[in-house]
């Protein structure tokens, strides 16, 4: 059997007491390393010298005593059993010395006890610094955690199973303003999370924190609200999640920001959008009222004056009949110069605002729009009607129910107006189909073609501000536009404003 090694101070004054004690040892399977001192400064040299398993130590010496090795031993700090060997020993000075911090004691004429005590000592000793140094890792990993919790730039706190509070970290202090020692198994979301503008708890059912505890889930929340200690509110985005434990959540993690500043800003780029939105309207409706002006202007004041301009040449060309045949050519060549100058500017103004919009409405503006499209481009162009045939701002029927407000007739035909030039330039399409419709008291729009088509998963051009004007001045009046192309397939929009009900006329029109 292979012997244990054991390493003993003894304090003994009589050699053979010793040499006694050390046979015990051996017969009881221990390879002894040994020192024996007998005063308190060869103990105290002895302790510095070596790293000693155990003690024994004589009760009454000389120069030295059991209670001044005790003493020495305890200077050292050395967890070392200390056990008194000694023949004249009696139980109350046993028992005080116990009470010193001995381990035991064992009579010189029974040392048979002393191998089992030794074995018992070692164990428990050993089973101490074991404990020691556990306790010693918690404490460092709780140290470390605290490290990396206080660290942390959100808030952070622990629940037990029942909801109460275990840990908090600074930043949830400084967030929340209450302590951890102020809350420290508290029912937090009580104090915390409870909505007490209501009147009333929410249900616990409904806590999504107190939630991750029964399921076990984890639980995520980007808008939500804290109480603080003063009584405000604080917005914050927040993670539960559940310590599992043989399959049950025994506690829960929660970690917190607050998105105060966040809000605000969400709040800003709204309100901006929002003015961004009336400023284009009103630029929109700006622009609109201007090109109707200048469109007005080519036709009642520039028209008559060419108009004026043609006749004069007429008058001249009468009156000069054939005396002079290269001046009348010239004026005939000059009235047909104006003829075109009239046609050109007519061209003009309806690109502008086409005056059958304002006194036919938008069917008639939209017949006219597809009809001078097909013949500039030479596409097929079918339009598909099925509202009230004159329906708009000048509509002739006498239901006031079957009337477009004039915005919503403008936008439509501005959309349609948009898409078919798109089409023009961009499409390379033999077909298009433009579909209006009410239904429902809303107008669709519908513009389809044939072309080549579009990635639409490729970020939009900073310079393509076509789909975005229409998606404005739609989103102005309340309603949707869809935006769909396939590639090689074909693009379609599809247009929804809300409007007052009109009297269903189905009629199809195609114009080549």
């Amino acid at each position: 059997m292979q012997r244990k090694l054991l390493h003993i101070l003894l304090v003994e004054d009589f050699p053979d007491d010793a040499d006694l004690i050390l046979l015990e040892l051996n017969e009881g399977g221990f390879e002894v390393v040994s020192e024996r001192v007998d005063a308190g400064a060869e103990m105290r040299a002895a302790m510095k010298g070596c790293k000693w398993d155990v003690v024994i130590s004589d009760f009454n010496l000389p120069r030295f005593s059991a209670h001044g090795a005790l003493a020495v031993l305890r200077e050292t700090g050395a967890d070392i059993p200390f056990i008194i060997v000694s023949g004249c020993i009696g139980e109350e000075r046993a028992v005080a010395l116990m009470k010193e911090g001995a381990s035991d004691f064992v009579m010189k004429d029974k040392l048979a006890r002393l191998v089992p005590v030794i074995e018992r000592e070692l164990r428990d000793a050993a089973a101490r610094r074991e404990h020691r140094q556990v306790q010693q890792m918690l404490h460092e990993n709780e140290k470390l955690l605290r490290g990396i919790t206080t660290s942390l730039g959100e808030g952070l706190f622990v629940l037990n199973d029942g909801g109460r509070l275990l840990f908090m970290n600074p930043e949830a202090e400084r967030l929340l303003g209450w302590t951890e020692s102020e809350l420290f198994y508290q029912d937090v979301y009580r104090i915390i999370h409870t909505p007490k503008t209501e009147g009333t708890s929410l249900p616990e059912t409904d806590s999504g924190i107190l939630g991750v505890l029964a399921s076990g889930r984890i639980y995520r929340m980007e808008d939500d609200v804290f109480w603080r200690k003063d009584g405000s509110l604080m917005p914050v985005s927040m993670v539960a999640n559940a310590i599992m434990e043989e399959g049950k959540a025994v506690a829960a993690v929660v970690t917190f920001q607050d998105i105060s500043q966040r809000k605000q800003a969400e709040r800003d780029l709204l309100e901006s959008r929002e003015q961004l939105r009336e400023l284009a309207a009103y630029l929109q409706n700006v622009r609109e009222e201007e090109r109707t002006r200048i469109a007005r202007e080519l036709h009642d004041e520039l028209g008559q004056m060419l108009t004026g301009i043609k006749l004069d040449a007429r008058w001249l060309a009468s009156g000069l009949s054939g005396e002079q045949p290269i001046i009348v050519n010239k004026i005939a060549s000059m009235s047909k110069l104006i003829d075109e100058t009239l046609d050109a500017m007519r061209r003009v103004a309806a690109d502008l605002r086409p005056a059958m919009l304002d006194d036919l409405g938008l069917v008639a503006a939209v017949e006219w729009l597809t009809e001078e499209f097909g013949k500039r481009t030479g596409l097929f162009v079918k339009l598909e009607l099925d509202v009230e045939h004159g329906c708009g701002s000048g509509c002739s029927c006498e239901k006031e129910d079957c009337k477009l407000d004039a915005e919503v007739a403008t936008t439509a035909f501005r959309i349609v107006q948009e898409c078919l030039t798109n089409v023009a330039r961009h499409a390379q399409a033999l077909h298009v189909l433009v579909l209006l419709k009410c239904q429902d008291d809303e107008l669709m729009l519908r513009i389809t073609d044939d072309g080549k088509g579009m990635d639409t998963t490729k970020e939009r051009k900073r310079n393509s501000y076509g789909t975005m004007g229409m998606r404005e001045r739609v989103h102005n009046l309340g309603g949707t536009l869809n935006f769909s192309s396939v590639k090689g397939e074909g693009t379609s929009v599809e247009v929804v404003i809300p409007i007052k009900q009109v009297k269903p006329v189905v009629f199809v029109r195609e114009v080549q």
